[in-house]
């Protein structure tokens, strides 16, 4: 990737039917934000240029964030984010797992409650790729410890431990456990506010008498608020 193929490349993206703004990638192919911007912008289905966004995403891996700006820091973090879920698409695990675990280390070494990264999501991300390499009983330790560490905080959203039981309540469900699966899931459901118009339908869902947990996990995610919708203290 050069400046000029940068410069093609954003041309594309701001010509298409999705018209961001020019400022997104006013600061040029030297700006990590710019790039990173553009990355994800080409990876999308309507312009399919994976390998493009790809090379774009490896190019911030090792740029660092203003230290001072939680704005910035999560530009980076969400970059490592997807490109690590690309990693993911393309059955990269190795790949995928040290993509998340440099977003894991940068979010969880400063003290910003970030706008639109949870550090609970990045975790289950690590642990859903963990599962993927069959290392299922490292990631099940890793959740037992965030139980441990975060339980008894004063708060009551606490990202860590909704992605921790809902992880354990998808492994339970993998497993035919459908009993353990509820149950986790009305653990992490404790970490969130249900709206009473859902109650009904959330009851309906936990107390379905089959087996088939994977249909009672998804009818448990359209009864409840969506986790971007939540305002977590952690």
């Amino acid at each position: 990737m050069n400046s000029n193929k940068f410069h093609e490349l954003t041309h594309l993206i701001m010509d298409s039917k999705a018209k961001p703004p020019a400022a997104l990638f006013a600061g040029g192919f030297d700006d990590w934000h710019a790039r990173a911007r553009l990355a994800h912008f080409l990876v999308l289905p309507e312009f399919n240029k994976k390998s493009e966004s790809v090379e774009l995403f490896r190019s911030i891996v090792e740029t660092e964030p203003d230290e001072n700006s939680g704005e910035d820091i999560e530009e980076k973090l969400y970059a490592l984010q997807h490109l690590s879920m690309i990693m993911l698409d393309e059955k990269e695990l190795d790949h995928a797992l040290i993509y998340i675990n440099k977003a894991i280390e940068l979010a969880e070494e400063n003290d910003f409650l970030y706008k639109y990264i949870l550090r609970g999501e990045l975790w289950a991300d690590r642990w859903n790729i963990l599962t993927r390499l069959h290392k299922t009983d490292l990631a099940a330790d890793e959740v037992e410890d965030k139980i441990t560490a975060y339980a008894n905080l004063p708060v009551k959203h606490i990202s860590y431990l909704y992605y921790g039981y809902r992880f354990l309540a998808q492994i339970a469900a993998a497993n035919f456990h459908t009993t353990d699966s509820v149950e986790m899931m009305k653990k992490a459901l404790s970490y969130m506010d249900v709206p009473m118009k859902n109650k009904s339908a959330l009851e309906d869902a936990m107390s379905a008498t089959h087996d088939n947990a994977s249909w009672i996990l998804q009818q448990i995610d359209l009864s409840t608020p969506l986790p971007s919708s939540v305002k977590w203290d952690i």
